[in-house]
Formats: C-alpha cells, sequence, structure tokens
C-alpha cells in the first residue's frame, strides 16, 4: 500500500464525461493571438456586441445592499420579468442563467427509466445536462435546412418520454419553430420546452400564440439581447404547479442581487434595448448579403444574433481551417466540430462599426486559404 488515501469514490458515468466546451475568456484569446484585447473581434459566443446599457451599469454600480441575502421567492423580481414576458408572476421562476432553469427542469419532470428529446445539432448544454444525470437523451437530427422533422420527432416520443426540449431560434443554426409544428406537439400530450435565448431578435414567442398551454414551458435569459451574460441572468415561464416546484428545489439564494438589480433596470430600459436589438437584425442582414457576396461561404437564414455559414467548394475540414486562420488574425468565431458542421463556422452579429473589419479578414482568409 502506498499510505496514500483512496480518492472519493465518484459515479463511474461521470468520470468518462467529455464536459462542456465553452469559450474561451477574451484577454486569453488575446493572448493566443498575440493582439490586444481592444484588436479582437470576439465573435463566438453571440454575446451582445453593444454590451450592457448604460442605465444597467448605473443601477448596478448605485446599489448599496450587498450586505443583505437576496429574496428567495424573488417576489419583486418575478413581478417585473412577469410584466415583461405578459405573463404571472406565479409562473415565472429566475435563474443563474436559462441553463440553470434548464437543469432544475429536467430535475424536476425526469424520474428514473424516463427520457428527454432534442433535435441535434444544437445547444450542447441539453445533451450535458442529460449525461450528468445519467438520463437518456433521444436525438432526432435537423433535416437539411436545420429545420426539425415534426413526424420524427413525434415518432421518437414514447410513454417514458418526460420532456422534449427546442431552441427557437435554434442554437447555432438560428432557424425558428414554426407554430404548425409546435401545435402538432403539444398535441402529442408530450411537455415541450421552447429554449427562447434569442427570442427577441427573432421578435416572435412561443408564449404569444400558446402561453396558456399547461405543458409548454419557455426559457428565456438576459444574456442576449440585454447583455448581461457575465451576471448569469434568467427566466423561464411554466405552468404554476411545476413553477411552484421549481421554487423549492432551487438552490434558496441562486439569483444573486447585482444580477436582479440588472434584471430589473434591463426591463426598465427595454425600449432602448430592444431598439438595439433590432440594430443586430439589420446588421444581420447586411452581413449575410455580404457574406454571400464572397462566392465560397454561405449563410443559413437566421432568426437570431448569428449566422451559420457553410464553406462551398472546401475540404472536409473547410470549418476547422477558416476558423483557425481567422483565429490567426484576432477575429474568433465557433467552430463545432459535430459532422453536420465540419464545413460550417458561426459568426455572431458584431456592431456595424465592425463590419468592414470583419469582411476584410474574412477576404483575406479565405483568400489564404485558396477559397477566394
Amino acid at each position: 500500500m502506498s499510505g496514500e488515501p483512496d480518492s472519493p469514490r465518484v459515479r463511474p458515468h461521470l468520470t468518462a464525461l467529455p464536459g462542456y466546451e465553452p469559450v474561451t475568456p477574451v484577454d486569453q484569446l488575446a493572448a493566443r493571438a498575440g493582439v490586444d484585447v481592444a484588436d479582437v473581434l470576439k465573435l463566438d459566443a453571440n454575446e451582445n456586441p453593444f454590451g450592457a446599457s448604460d442605465a444597467v451599469l448605473r443601477a448596478v454600480a448605485e446599489y448599496r445592499g450587498w450586505s443583505v441575502y437576496p429574496d428567495p421567492l424573488q417576489l419583486d423580481l418575478r413581478a417585473a420579468l412577469a410584466g415583461y414576458a405578459g405573463v404571472t408572476p406565479e409562473r415565472v421562476v429566475a435563474g443563474a442563467g436559462s441553463d440553470e432553469l434548464i437543469e432544475l427542469t429536467v430535475r424536476a419532470l425526469v424520474g428514473p427509466g424516463q427520457r428527454v428529446v432534442s433535435c441535434p445539432p444544437t445547444f450542447g448544454m441539453y445533451r450535458f445536462l442529460c449525461d450528468v444525470a445519467a438520463i437518456p437523451l433521444d436525438e432526432v437530427e435537423r433535416g437539411a435546412d436545420f429545420g426539425i422533422d415534426v413526424e420524427a420527432v413525434l415518432a421518437a416520443i414514447r410513454p417514458e418520454t418526460a420532456l422534449v426540449i427546442l431552441a427557437s431560434p435554434n442554437n447555432p443554426s438560428g432557424t425558428p419553430l414554426g407554430d404548425d409544428a409546435l401545435v402538432a406537439l403539444l398535441d402529442s400530450g408530450a411537455t415541450i420546452a421552447i429554449d427562447e435565448a434569442y427570442g427577441e431578435y427573432a421578435g416572435t414567442s412561443a408564449l404569444e400564440r400558446f402561453g396558456d398551454h399547461p405543458r409548454l414551458i419557455a426559457f428565456r435569459t438576459f444574456s442576449k439581447w440585454a447583455g448581461l451574460a457575465g451576471l448569469r441572468a434568467g427566466y423561464g415561464v411554466f405552468h404554476p404547479d411545476l413553477a411552484s416546484v421549481l421554487l423549492r428545489i432551487k438552490q434558496p439564494y441562486n439569483v444573486n442581487l447585482a444580477a436582479e438589480v440588472a434584471m430589473r433596470a434591463a426591463i426598465d430600459a427595454k425600449e432602448e434595448l430592444l431598439a438595439q436589438a433590432a440594430r443586430v437584425v439589420e446588421e444581420r442582414g447586411a452581413l449575410a448579403r455580404d457574406i454571400a457576396a464572397l462566392g465560397w461561404l454561405t449563410p443559413y437564414p437566421s432568426s437570431a444574433n448569428f449566422l451559420l455559414c457553410a464553406v462551398e467548394g472546401g475540404s472536409s475540414d473547410a470549418g476547422a481551417r477558416l476558423h483557425a486562420a481567422l483565429a490567426e488574425r484576432g477575429v474568433f468565431v465557433r467552430y463545432f466540430g459535430a459532422p453536420r458542421l465540419r464545413d460550417c463556422v458561426r459568426i455572431s452579429c458584431p456592431r456595424p462599426d465592425q463590419h468592414e473589419a470583419l469582411m476584410t479578414h474574412l477576404r483575406a482568409a479565405g483568400a489564404g486559404l485558396g477559397l477566394a
């Protein structure tokens, strides 16, 4: 014997878990590229290119109640969120980002022997959370246009399916879920969760037409439209019975006061922030046109604040090569490496004043790779 104590006995399925692959912080990206942070074009995480509003920054700077715990029942915050979402407060629960609420929902709804359905390629958090909890995930591949195959999803729903989770607009494709598809899924009898992280850029929400449906869940975040990704600020809209359970099983003080103050200030400044989101949508259209004009990079239609773009006429690793070539120039986009996405990169919409710099780097990278 070595005399060293045995290590803790970790659950076997967790020792082999690859873990979620997040984006790299901007200072590390700058160091890797050998450029100043100010010269980095960070377009890999779908963050708000304008940042948080001045009104939100002032509200956080002026707050003085940091020594007191937040309200575990989130009464004032839930009332503000409900007013913004157009629902009643008893249906709302706030979380440390919508990811926490997705995890809580899975914990509340999916029991032993039950399953979850999702449609890849999509947000990797769904698989990650199911893998951590050792929950079987039935994946129904999206079609060539990255829309869902409704009939295939319906066929995948079984009596033991506790939850179907879909992103609308989808990440990384930007594809929205149509009303007809949602009606068919709700009619299946399954509980349907719609991740609306990019809803403010799409201009529509499942809550507008189906908000009263008892088996519809909507997850939302302030990370994108409000520029609060660093504060982890999100919420969900649920049937009141489920919301009541989530409030009981969440960590008591799961939303810190900085996030609460910022969310409430963002709601107060919603006209400014939604106008800002509209500018991002305009930039998305301009960027799509200019990227398509390159002739070797094709953007898919998107309802989010990013464009998934396919490299045309390149090798099977064209997406990885373009990603690397841009990184050498201090431009960071997202590459996934999944089979359906190996020839693609996802580009977050920049500010309009960054547009020409991005296009210049794309042209140079394409020429260097022999694509232009």
